[in-house]
């Protein structure tokens, strides 16, 4: 299940990422069949009309190469202009028109960039059907020769633009909500991790702590952790370096917390790692692996072998306890590390 998870959602990423020649390719293939159709009707002026469409969009595919947005935008017109010719010459009752509905709905998943300019568009597709139908039906514009010829097939080609149009609208809602889930989530993972680290940030605890309802509150435990000497990291070997050393402690942080703990970036080069549902006595045994490891550690980064250490002070709160006042005793004890020289745990 998880497999085809991850493909589906490797799929949609490549259709969103594709979604332009995706859809000139689509358009392309539908005015060949017309074309194909309308030849075999005998109907030539519309089998002409998706020639013509053909070749523009062999143009933009093969020949400029272009599937920006400027393309999509000549795309629309291209539609609209088809859709046009198509229903003076068979009416409404084929269903060209739905072409223009379609994309004054589909413009929005093609032309991300131009924000207010898609109402424009949208308000100009809209009133072309409406002029249209208006002329077609109040003034009683006829070509009877052509219908006549394509009477036979009227519903077959009713169908089929509903189904092509239906299917175009539903394939970039789909992918349209894709893309805006996919953005809300990069905007929720940024808004609660440091992007540097990659850690949760000190907004993301303090909501986390806020938010546990009363009744399922818990005994804590705050580590507060402070890497040793890291100004003297930034001057001695610039601070691409210290940014290095950063993300490579804070990977060691997070491997200590586990998946039932939250490692964060509390700003600078301050840790903490709250555990949950632990004892400091329980706690303290995990930070002392974890300061071992880092003080074992070399961290090479452009030619420079870098070592550090990391001091911690450890806090435990009850299910009552004011986290801040927790985070404030974690504080202290780190506060009391350093002054007995550094690289050890305080409890």
């Amino acid at each position: 299940m998880e497999k085809i998870k991850v493909i589906l959602i490797k799929t949609v990423k490549w259709i969103t990422n594709k979604r332009n020649m995706l859809f000139l390719v689509a358009c392309l293939l539908i005015h060949a069949a017309y074309a194909d159709v309308f030849h075999r009707i005998g109907i030539q002026f519309l089998t002409a009309l998706n020639i013509f469409s053909c070749c523009f969009y062999f143009f933009y595919l093969v020949i400029k190469r272009d599937t920006s947005e400027r393309s999509m935008l000549a795309t629309y017109f291209e539609i609209l202009f088809f859709s046009v010719m198509s229903e003076l010459a068979l009416g409404p009752d084929y269903g060209f028109f739905l072409y223009i509905i379609g994309m004054s709905a589909t413009v929005f998943y093609l032309l991300p960039s131009y924000v207010n300019k898609r109402f424009l568009y949208q308000f100009v597709g809209i009133a072309l059907v409406l002029i249209l139908e208006g002329m077609i039906l109040l003034l009683g514009i006829r070509f009877d020769g052509v219908r006549s010829v394509a009477e036979a097939h009227r519903p077959a080609i009713f169908l089929a633009n509903i189904g092509v149009t239906a299917s175009i609208v539903l394939a970039a809602a789909f992918f349209y909500s894709k893309e805006i889930e996919t953005v809300w989530g990069s905007l929720n993972y940024n808004v609660n991790h440091d992007t540097l680290t990659k850690l949760y940030n000190r907004r993301f605890l303090e909501d986390e702590i806020r938010n546990i309802p009363e009744e399922l509150r818990k005994e804590f435990v705050i580590c507060m952790v402070d890497i040793d000497f890291f100004k003297r990291v930034n001057d001695t070997y610039g601070h691409d370096a210290g940014d290095v050393v950063l993300a490579t402690v804070a990977s060691c942080l997070k491997e200590a917390a586990g998946e039932d703990n939250l490692a964060v970036r509390w700003g600078g080069e301050e840790f903490i790692i709250y555990f949950q549902g632990m004892k400091r006595d329980q706690a303290y045994p995990v930070i002392e692996e974890l300061r071992k490891k880092i003080e074992g550690m070399v961290i090479e980064t452009e030619g420079q072998r870098i070592h550090v250490t990391i001091t911690g002070g450890i806090a435990e709160g009850r299910p009552e306890s004011n986290y801040e006042k927790v985070i404030k005793s974690a504080d202290e004890k780190l506060y009391i590390g350093k002054q007995q020289g550094r690289n050890r745990v305080i409890i």
